[in-house]
């Protein structure tokens, strides 16, 4: 137990920090691709935005991450040309109904979306209809079980009422993924081991601070997950068995280069971006970011943005099938999807002010 609350306090810290069904293997990923250029317009806003990580977009609304506000979300309605500020929800703070490190995740044409609360553990999930986004009284609260030592990240797939996927495991463990049953609290390791060769013995915290700070996102209708590291160029589509891990479909292959130092990470110069990603019933989309960790040190700025920023919009299908690949007129930083109209709505900068930039996709 003492190992394990040593190892849980490290990884509290370590957080503030083509059409063939064919993964894109590094030649193609760096720079081979045919990318179809795509111009963006600024949106007006009515009032500041305060944060830009676009969490959901459902309704023609966009719910937008704003941790430097009182309430850390903000409600913004697309109307023509304009941002609308409709309201916010979630206060900061540690009483009922309040969290310090949000997670936010749904799907546009659900009902409900979900949001936990992440402080080195997972203790419970909120369930929010859309209809009662600004009555918090109505929200359900899921008691999430005791991890049973287990290292859980704050990313989470719903299969159904009972069964949840959870990037993290035991130390000692070689996977990347648990199962979570919630009627019962049992806790057990999905067969999703770290890439490489790995022995089913000792402490692995350096490969849990690589792999397991993931995203890991549900089909919106089907049992297939998509897990994408946040380091390297590494992710997998992954189709779901009777509650395991049935055909696995790669869509990137680079894995994240470093080494483990003291039971410390330590990412090598060569180590890619990394991506970020959002998914809708019939694609998934990729935002691959530029810069190794070298460049990154080396250059503050892409293309005139901040170095996390990224400009590159891959695109596939649930299938693994290459889409298309799009070059955007201005990086970004974060974004969400209306995959109903085929627009991206990409968050960015306007001089100092944070803006929202609509891509209509072709």
């Amino acid at each position: 137990m003492r190992n394990y609350i040593y190892y849980l306090l490290l990884l509290v810290l370590s957080l503030s920090c083509t059409s063939n069904k064919r993964k894109i293997d590094k030649n193609t990923q760096l720079g081979k691709l045919a990318y179809t250029n795509v111009n963006g317009t600024n949106l007006k806003n009515d009032s500041t935005i305060w944060g830009m990580k676009v969490d959901l977009v459902t309704d023609n609304r966009l719910i937008i991450q704003e941790l430097s506000n009182e309430l850390l979300y903000g409600v913004y309605r697309v109307e023509g040309e304009k941002l609308i500020k409709e309201g916010g929800f979630l206060t900061k703070g540690v009483g009922p109904f309040e969290m310090i490190h949000p997670d936010l995740w749904g799907n546009e044409g659900d009902s409900v979306f979900y949001i936990s609360n992440y402080s080195g553990m997972v203790k419970e999930i909120y369930t929010v209809k859309k209809t009662d986004i600004y009555n918090k009284e109505k929200w359900k609260i899921i008691k999430f079980p005791d991890p049973q030592e287990c290292l859980f990240y704050p990313s989470i797939a719903i299969l159904d009422d009972s069964i949840y996927i959870v990037s993290g495991s035991k130390l000692n463990s070689i996977n990347i993924l648990s199962r979570v049953n919630l009627q019962t609290g049992s806790i057990s390791d999905l067969d999703f081991p770290f890439p490489g060769f790995n022995l089913p013995s000792g402490f692995k915290i350096v490969e849990h601070m690589i792999y397991c700070d993931a995203q890991l996102l549900k089909h919106p209708r089907q049992n297939k997950l998509l897990y994408v590291c946040r380091l390297g160029k590494y992710a997998k589509i992954l189709e779901m068995e009777n509650g395991q891990i049935g055909k696995q479909i790669p869509l990137y292959s680079i894995l994240p280069q470093y080494e483990a130092v003291n039971n410390e990470r330590k990412i090598k110069d060569d180590c890619l971006g990394g991506i970020i990603a959002k998914v809708t019933a019939d694609k998934i989309y990729c935002l691959v970011l530029p810069y190794t960790r070298k460049e990154e040190n080396e250059n503050p700025f892409y293309k005139g943005m901040p170095n996390y920023f990224a400009d590159e919009m891959v695109i596939f299908d649930w299938d693994g099938n290459l889409i298309n690949a799009y070059r955007l007129d201005q990086p970004i930083c974060n974004f969400g999807v209306d995959g109903t109209k085929n627009i991206l709505y990409g968050t960015t900068l306007d001089g100092e002010e944070f803006v929202v930039r609509r891509f209509v996709l072709k």
